[in-house]
């Protein structure tokens, strides 16, 4: 076992143990923020952040790259993330949802997912390992506002860490170079996508608790959900969700 593996095994203990205290505190809450002070620090300077590089960067994106070419890359960022799908069904023992992701990991790979051979006939439910915690009744945790990925809780950021190791292990070393190289691409993709959404948010009375209250409710929404076909007006808070991970 390599030295970031130890660090990683700490960091999610750390982050359990922080969980099952804050939840012993204050079971009956429903938004738990113990960190609000600290994560109002955090979330102004992500909010710099993208107002100096960012936002600006994904409008010169949308301007410039012809709105074809940016469902292709859309598409093949989708593709990108299914092996953390097939590995989270397989352990929530979802065995249709595996069969289907699976299939559909393989067959648009030989494009590369730029381009869905299945014309999108294949309905798969995305899958993380937070969901996964979440089905064997791990706590969601306190609310956390982290440096550089957003919003997030204790329980989704324990299962962030987990997938983001499993994909590395599960795909190929070619894929994951790819993988890694194309993160700024997906931040920027997300943020164009997500414009009006996050704007509206920003220009909000209090930024944070709308945000946070966006994301919670969102999430829930997200982990609880088994249904392949989720309501048309989902889907754009489906996608805010996925840029905020």
């Amino acid at each position: 076992m390599n030295k970031f593996n130890y660090i990683q095994i700490f960091f999610l203990i750390s982050l359990f143990l922080i969980n099952g205290c804050s939840n012993n505190i204050s079971s009956n809450v429903t938004t738990l923020d113990p960190f609000e002070s600290l994560n109002r620090k955090v979330f102004y300077f992500n909010k710099k952040l993208d107002d100096k590089i960012i936002n600006p960067i994904s409008k010169s994106y949308a301007e410039n790259i012809p709105e074809k070419a940016r469902n292709s890359i859309g598409s093949h960022l989708e593709w990108m993330n299914l092996p953390n799908t097939i590995i989270n069904s397989t352990l929530q023992l979802n065995v249709e949802n595996t069969i289907l992701t699976s299939a559909k990991f393989l067959l648009n790979g030989l494009t590369l997912g730029f381009y869905d051979l299945d014309n999108n006939e294949t309905k798969v439910i995305k899958k993380d390992f937070g969901s996964t915690l979440a089905k064997y009744k791990v706590p969601e945790g306190p609310f956390l506002m982290v440096p550089f990925l957003g919003p997030k809780t204790t329980r989704q950021f324990s299962g962030f860490i987990v997938d983001q190791q499993n994909h590395s292990n599960m795909i190929s070393g070619k894929v994951d170079n790819i993988n890694l190289i194309e993160q700024p691409i997906k931040i920027i993709h997300s943020r164009e996508k997500l414009s009006d959404t996050i704007d509206s948010i920003y220009k909000s009375s209090d930024p944070y608790i709308k945000m946070r209250s966006f994301y919670l409710q969102n999430r829930r929404s997200t982990v609880n959900s088994n249904k392949k076909n989720r309501k048309l007006e989902l889907e754009k808070d489906y996608e805010f969700e996925k840029f905020l991970q």
